[in-house]
């Protein structure tokens, strides 16, 4: 009888095995690669992968990670979410340089909350930016705003993603610019990014003229502000 449960027990555990390994290869990443775009290479700037401590430090913490996985997701009592630990996981696998399970991670934290968590959308973003996926970027850069309009952070990393590497797509740009004023109006970090977009496009006084908003809404007074207005003016 004893050795009877001890076979039962290991078919158990395999057919859990592989239950897990079913769930794991069948994730549906919830943001694909755009259409015509692809990965040349996965790897990361590595900052921990040492071959030495660092290397080890990042490994344990996702060993660390993945075994408080299956909480009871209140996040009370010192008890994390699955959402928090992907994106933990995911930050330790960006340190030892492993884009692709980043990605993985990134994107298991994303399906559990899509719509009102913003943090692994707008990681997600970092990330495709980083690794030349830049239309993908574009998408998870946008879900972070979806997702948490009210930070503004996302609308901020979105606008200076859309004037850095997409400054000529004007409807999408004033779109984005529309949405964050929306939520915060004359907001001093918004004008910055509107002004440098501008300038960017040649319109300085349109850049002048968000300069000298960004002046008032911080009080009145900034030297730098001065500088760069008289700059532009003398490019008119």
């Amino acid at each position: 009888m004893h050795k009877n449960n001890i076979v039962i027990g290991a078919a158990v555990l395999i057919l859990l095995a592989g239950i897990w390994v079913f769930t794991r290869s069948s994730f549906t990443h919830p943001l694909p690669l755009a259409e015509g775009e692809s990965i040349a290479s996965w790897d990361l700037q590595a900052t921990n992968q040492d071959g030495g401590e660092l290397e080890k430090k990042a490994n344990d913490q996702i060993t660390r990670l993945e075994a408080l996985l299956g909480g009871d997701q209140s996040g009370k009592d010192d008890d994390p979410t699955d959402y928090s630990l992907y994106v933990g996981i995911a930050n330790q696998y960006e340190l030892l340089g492993d884009g692709r399970r980043a990605y993985e991670y990134l994107g298991r934290a994303a399906a559990i909350d899509p719509d009102y968590t913003g943090l692994a959308w707008h990681n997600l973003g970092t990330l495709m930016v980083t690794l030349g996926a830049l239309k993908t970027a574009r998408t998870a850069f946008a879900k972070a705003v979806e997702a948490q309009p009210d930070v503004s952070q996302f609308h901020i990393a979105r606008l200076e993603f859309l004037v850095d590497r997409f400054a000529e797509d004007t409807s999408a740009v004033e779109g984005a610019f529309q949405e964050a004023e929306a939520q915060f109006g004359d907001d001093a970090s918004i004008l910055q990014v509107k002004a440098a977009w501008y300038t960017k496009t040649l319109r300085y006084q349109d850049a002048i003229t968000a300069l000298e908003t960004m002046k008032r809404v911080m009080g009145g007074r900034d030297a730098d502000i001065d500088r760069e207005v008289a700059r532009l003016k003398a490019l008119l």
